[in-house]
C-alpha cells in the first residue's frame, strides 16, 4: 500500500512538472491572451471590419465603429489594454503569431465558403431586382510622379437615372509617398441634389507609402433630385510642388432596386414642393385661359382650320 502511494504521488508530481515546463516554454506574461484565445478574437475582429466595411463605417470619424470593438473586448471578458499587450507580445514571436495567423485564415476561408453556398443568408426573392451597376466612367488607374502635374484628381458623373433610393459605394486603392508635398491628405465623396444640397463624407489620408484600400457607403435618403456625384481623390490643404501618389482599382457601384425605379421617382415628384407647386399653377391658368365656346350667328358658317 505504501509503495503504491509513493508511485502514484510521483506520478501527480511528475505531471505538476511536465505543465509547469510547458508554462515556461511559452513563456506567456501574464495578461496575455493564449493562442486559442487569440485566434477566436483575431476571426471575429476581422469578420467586424469587414461588416463595417460594407456599412462604409471603418474610416468614419465620429466614434460610431468604436462601441463594436469596445462590445467585441466585453464578450470576451479582456480590456483593450489587455489586446494590445498582448499583439505587442505576439509579434515578437513571428513564429507564434504566423502560426495564430495561418489558424484566423482557414476559419475566414471556410466561413466564406459556407457564406456563399447560402449557409447562414438563404437567398432572397428581393436580391433578384437588386442590381449593382458600376458608373464610373474614367481611367481606374493613376500614377503621378515628381514630374507629373499636381491635380486632386476631381471627378463628377452626372446620370439621370440616379435616384432616391440608390446607395452609392466608392472603391479604391490609394499609395502617398512621404516625398509628396500635400499637407492634410484627404479624400472627399459627395451627393449633390438639383436643390443645391449637398451629403457628403470625406476622409483622411497620409503620405506613408502604406498602400490602402478605401471604401465610402452612402445611401440617398433624401426624396430630392439627384444632380450628380462628385468628389477628390486626392484633395488636400496644401500642395508644394512634388507629386507622388498612386490610384487603382477605382469603381463606383450604383446599387439599386429595378423593380421601384417609377415609384420612386413618383416619390420624388411628389416630394418637391416647388416643382409640384408650379406643375399645379400651370394646369391650374390653363384651365383659366379656355373660355367657353361662342355662340354662332343663325347667318355664319363654321370655318375649318
Amino acid at each position: 500500500m505504501k509503495n503504491w502511494l509513493t508511485k502514484s504521488s510521483f506520478q501527480q508530481l511528475f505531471f505538476i512538472v511536465i505543465l509547469l515546463i510547458f508554462s515556461a516554454c511559452d513563456g506567456r506574461p501574464k495578461g496575455v491572451l493564449n493562442k486559442s484565445e487569440m485566434t477566436d478574437i483575431l476571426v471575429e475582429m476581422h469578420i467586424l471590419d469587414g461588416a463595417l466595411d460594407a456599412k462604409g463605417l471603418l474610416f468614419s470619424q465620429n466614434g460610431e465603429k468604436d462601441k463594436y470593438y469596445t462590445a467585441l473586448l466585453e464578450k470576451y471578458e479582456i480590456t483593450q489594454a489587455d489586446f494590445d499587450s498582448s499583439v505587442v507580445w505576439y509579434t515578437k514571436y513571428p513564429k507564434k503569431y504566423t502560426k495564430i495567423y495561418e489558424d484566423v485564415f482557414a476559419q475566414l476561408t471556410l466561413l466564406d465558403q459556407e457564406v456563399k453556398k447560402g449557409k447562414y443568408h438563404p437567398v432572397d426573392s428581393i436580391e433578384f431586382y437588386t442590381v449593382k451597376k458600376n458608373i464610373w466612367n474614367k481611367l481606374t488607374h493613376f500614377v503621378y510622379s515628381k514630374d507629373s502635374v499636381r491635380t486632386r484628381l476631381v471627378f463628377e458623373i452626372k446620370d439621370s437615372s440616379l435616384l432616391f433610393g440608390d446607395v452609392y459605394i466608392l472603391r479604391f486603392l490609394q499609395q502617398i509617398a512621404p516625398q509628396d508635398s500635400s499637407k492634410n491628405p484627404h479624400i472627399l465623396f459627395r451627393i449633390n441634389y438639383a436643390n443645391g444640397k449637398v451629403d457628403s463624407v470625406s476622409q483622411k489620408t497620409y503620405n506613408d507609402s502604406l498602400l490602402r484600400r478605401f471604401t465610402f457607403r452612402i445611401p440617398v435618403h433624401k426624396k430630392l433630385k439627384i444632380k450628380s456625384i462628385s468628389g477628390q481623390l486626392l484633395s488636400s490643404s496644401v500642395y508644394k510642388g512634388v507629386f507622388h501618389a498612386k490610384l487603382d482599382s477605382i469603381s463606383l457601384i450604383r446599387e439599386y432596386r429595378s423593380d421601384l425605379q417609377d415609384s420612386l421617382r413618383n416619390v420624388v415628384e411628389k416630394a418637391d414642393p416647388k416643382k409640384y407647386n408650379s406643375q399645379k399653377k400651370q394646369l391650374s391658368d390653363s384651365l383659366k385661359k379656355v373660355s367657353p365656346p361662342k355662340k354662332m350667328d343663325k347667318n355664319s358658317k363654321p370655318t375649318i382650320q
